[in-house]
């Protein structure tokens, strides 16, 4: 399974991030940590880093089984650091492609909850980040 973009969407009461996926596979499973700093370990470095781009708070994805080509049909499209101006949603980052495994760091504003789903038909990951 690939993911092949992320994009954004500002709605009255949250913040959407969509991340599309290749059809015909099953959609991966994501697990999502609030962290407190933005730090991060990409892969099995054993290095820590921040997110490129500050926010009040932060969210981190992995989402595995998945990888993210840079190059072909399935190449995923997106600056792996991508700006964002929305009440919650301050920036997406890839932060690593591992094993199967893909994480993005999310900066965040004001937020009170958040929501991650996975979808069908087209496949993708949502992510909704209420105000």
């Amino acid at each position: 399974m690939c993911i092949l973009d992320a994009r954004t969407g500002g709605h009255p009461d949250y913040d959407r991030l969509v991340f599309d996926l290749t059809d015909h596979v099953t959609p991966p499973t994501v697990q999502a940590q609030v962290s407190a700093d933005g730090s991060y370990m990409p892969g099995a470095s054993g290095e820590t880093r921040h997110l490129a781009i500050t926010g009040q708070s932060y969210l981190l994805l992995d989402v595995y089984p998945a990888q993210a080509r840079f190059s072909g049909p399935d190449a995923y499209t997106t600056p792996t650091v991508q700006p964002v101006s929305l009440p919650s949603l301050k920036a997406v980052q890839m932060t690593g492609d591992y094993e199967g495994h893909i994480g993005f760091g999310l900066s965040l504003g004001d937020y009170t909850r958040y929501q991650v789903s996975t979808l069908t038909a087209p496949n993708r990951i949502v992510v909704d980040l209420y105000h």
